[in-house]
């Protein structure tokens, strides 16, 4: 902006105060600045020039009052569950601010439990934190609710709330038609409920009109109520520009047993696995990825470092759904999967068929191929007491050293069996004269899943001097602070 004032100022500067001196710039008459600058001594010319100039440059930075706007409409949705206690609102202060933030998983999920709304002093932290924690994001648009989206159309910042969160669509046809993406996607989920061909007819005719990643989320809405009906809306997904709608498309055409789409992998897998004798499997990858393997979905090439064979073979089998196995070899999945692979595939396929698992939540496979070596992720398709009593077994048998990936994948907090198993580990450990910081990151993950009720036992542990004790003082000192944190929640 043009200012007079200042460009004066500088000109008296430039050419000097002895040609020019800084009383003839033209000081402004009015307001505050004025008045200030009327009172800058005269008695010397070059000190009046510089004091002028530190009294315009602060005006300049300062700026002005900015223009008031139009109020913004108030939430007038109620939220009818009660705050949380003023001891567990002032914890959520501190966890924001960044001390303990490890724990701020924990106290979101216990107050969503207890059915508790979040405090709306703390909204604007909490909606900027889950900004950047992607982790957290459905949890906290839950707590935020009403006013949580009410906040979040005043902020840019924000605007992950409205694609993930809605209130209650009292029409959700008309909502489908008029909403906001959170609240679209909301009132789909509803009509998915109640009449699944109709809300896939909707979907129908806006979906040149939604963005990429909006039919990508859509055609994943599609796997509540999912169909043999919705087969050909998947199939022509297939056909998409993008290719997160693809991928989409064809990991739910793997849940439809009798589509086109599994028939085509079927072929593909038989020719890729087949019996080799009584014991092992005779593997032969696909020897080319084809405009047809391509449509539905594999890559052409390999995005791992693997040779493009290998990754050809795995994609396959990933894709194909895993009771086809039963009929090629005409065997329980643990019988399959105990056969004897040759040494170039095996790691190809084994990781195939656990993604395979994974996608289509196979308890009976994912039972078969967890073990040592295994994906963890393996664990979160098991029953939580199954999964945790699978690591307490590895525990017992191989200790901690291995156990960390293993452990993140148990539901939190852990049961008595896994809690046992992992002190009686510790324990072990300390007693053998290992290293406890050869452990902080199983200690660390303890720490956070543990039961707290343990903190007896683990004060027990402590007692003494030296490393060991003190890593147990360090993590009943976790324990204590986590059953205080649920306690101001709960009011126990």
């Amino acid at each position: 902006m043009a200012d007079p004032v200042w460009d004066d100022l500088v000109s008296a500067a430039l050419v000097g105060t002895g040609r020019r001196p800084a009383a003839a710039a033209p000081a402004p008459a009015e307001g505050a600045l004025g008045a200030l600058t009327a009172r800058v001594d005269r008695a010397d010319e070059a000190v009046r020039l510089l004091d002028l100039a530190a009294i315009v440059m602060v005006h300049r930075r300062a700026g002005r009052r900015a223009a008031a706007g139009a109020p913004p409409a108030p939430c007038t949705e109620v939220d009818p569950r009660p705050a949380v206690p003023a001891a567990a609102r002032a914890r959520l202060r501190i966890l924001l601010e960044g001390d303990g933030t490890d724990f701020l998983p924990e106290w979101l999920g216990v107050a969503r439990a207890a059915g508790l709304r979040a405090p709306e002093s703390e909204l604007p932290a909490l909606l900027t934190a889950a900004r950047s924690r992607t982790d957290l994001r459905e949890v906290v648009a839950d707590l935020a609710g009403p006013r949580g989206r009410w906040l979040a159309e005043l902020n840019p910042e924000w605007a992950w709330l409205p694609r993930i969160a809605a209130g209650d669509p009292g029409d959700p046809v008309e909502l489908w038609r008029h909403g906001r993406f959170g609240e679209r996607l909301a009132a789909f989920a509803v009509l998915r409920g109640s009449d699944p061909d109709a809300a896939r007819m909707l979907l129908a005719q806006t979906w040149r009109a939604e963005p990429a990643e909006d039919r990508a989320v859509l055609v994943t809405a599609l796997g509540t109520g999912l169909a043999a009906a919705d087969e050909a809306f998947l199939e022509a997904a297939l056909d998409d520009r993008a290719k997160v709608v693809r991928v989409a498309a064809a990991r739910l055409l793997t849940e439809l047993p009798e589509s086109a789409f599994a028939a085509r992998m079927r072929v593909r897998a038989r020719a890729c696995l087949r019996p080799d004798g009584a014991e092992r499997v005779l593997v032969v990858p696909p020897s080319e990825c084809d405009e047809a393997m391509r449509r539905d979905g594999i890559d052409q090439s390999s995005p791992t470092g693997r040779e493009d064979h290998s990754w050809w073979l795995g994609e396959v089998v990933a894709a194909t759904p895993l009771a086809v196995w039963r009929e090629v070899f005409d065997a329980s999945p643990e019988v399959i999967a105990a056969r004897s692979l040759p040494r170039r595939f095996a790691e190809d396929v084994r990781d195939g068929w656990a993604r395979a698992a994974i996608r289509q939540r196979d308890v009976a496979w994912a039972r078969a191929l967890a073990g040592r070596g295994a994906p963890t992720r393996l664990l979160t398709v098991l029953p939580a007491a199954e999964c945790a009593d699978h690591v307490a077994r590895h525990i017992a048998a191989h200790g901690l050293s291995e156990a960390l990936q293993l452990l993140t994948n148990c539901p939190t907090p852990w049961p008595a069996n896994l809690g046992d198993a992992v002190l009686n580990a510790f324990a072990t450990a300390a007693e053998s004269g290992g290293y406890p910081w050869s452990f902080s990151g199983a200690r660390d993950v303890a720490g956070r899943g543990l039961d707290p009720a343990t903190v007896d036992r683990v004060e027990q542990l402590a007692q003494g001097e030296g490393e060991w004790p003190k890593a147990f003082r360090a993590l009943a000192g976790t324990l204590r602070y986590r059953a205080t944190m649920r306690g101001e929640l709960l009011g126990g």
